[in-house]
């Protein structure tokens, strides 16, 4: 993958068993992990093996992710026996 700047506008497409799940347009991004936590804010409530597809218009290059998606755990709750 080719280097992430601010100033880059960048297209992430996550599909799931063909169908498509979100088509994001990013940009003040400046690393891969910056772009997964905004695509897994989006799909909070997919989770699995998704296929994350990059696309840098500024740079010019395209790239494929294999990720997995986890769920949100709930919060915890307190139980008491009164």
């Amino acid at each position: 993958m080719g280097t992430i700047n601010s100033s880059d506008i960048i297209y992430a497409t996550l599909s799931q068993h063909g169908r498509q799940l979100a088509s994001l347009k990013l940009s003040g991004l400046t690393s891969f992990s910056e772009i997964l936590r905004q695509v897994r804010r989006v799909v909070s409530g997919s989770f699995g093996l998704v296929t994350l597809r990059l696309r840098n218009s500024s740079q010019g290059w395209t790239q494929d992710r294999s990720v997995i998606i986890t769920p949100v755990p709930a919060p915890p709750v307190q139980l008491s026996l009164f």
